[in-house]
């Protein structure tokens, strides 16, 4: 199982020109799949609450006002990290955040984390000869990085653009 940031990475690869496109969709991927698991988890937060409250007590309303607090500030940090964890979005369903918020929030923090690794990659390369006070071979190792990145993404356009040469299209199809 390979994470969605692996797949935003290669598809701004292969398709440079949709960047933009592909950051949106797997951001709003993401946000639907937080907010199905909020409106799951609303729909048992009577069963979950009460079963918090006779496991932990007097606990439960503390973490309840505390996850209130400062939970739907904090899912948008969060939802940054390259895998939104999924007892984050629970504990705020559980504690009474609107799925609505959640979704919003998990979008917000996956549209600037994949915004980041595109403007990264799209960037960095150009950016690595301006480096004054870095070490040589430092600066060295991490030009030769990231120039195989960029010699990758043309390599595979080109094959990309190239017809296969066991491949004939059909004839007389429109």
């Amino acid at each position: 199982m390979l994470p969605a940031e692996f797949f935003v990475l290669a598809l701004g690869i292969l398709q440079p020109q949709r960047v933009k496109l592909i950051v949106l969709v797997f951001a709003v991927a993401s946000a639907l799949s937080a907010l199905l698991l909020a409106l799951l988890l609303g729909a048992l937060s009577a069963s979950a609450g009460w079963l918090g409250l006779q496991l932990l007590g007097a606990q439960w309303e503390q973490a309840l006002t505390t996850v209130r607090a400062w939970g739907p500030a904090t899912m948008v940090l969060l939802a940054v990290f390259p895998d939104t964890p999924r007892t984050s979005i629970a504990v705020l369903a559980l504690s009474g955040v609107n799925p609505t918020s959640i979704g919003l929030m998990v979008f917000a923090g996956k549209l600037i984390l994949y915004s980041s690794l595109l403007a990264l990659m799209h960037y960095l390369p150009s950016r690595l000869g301006r480096w004054r006070g870095a070490d040589a071979a430092w600066k060295r190792w991490l030009q030769r990085r990231a120039s195989r990145f960029v010699a990758y993404g043309r390599r595979i356009r080109w094959l990309a653009r190239r017809p296969d040469p066991g491949y004939s299209p059909p004839q007389g199809v429109s």
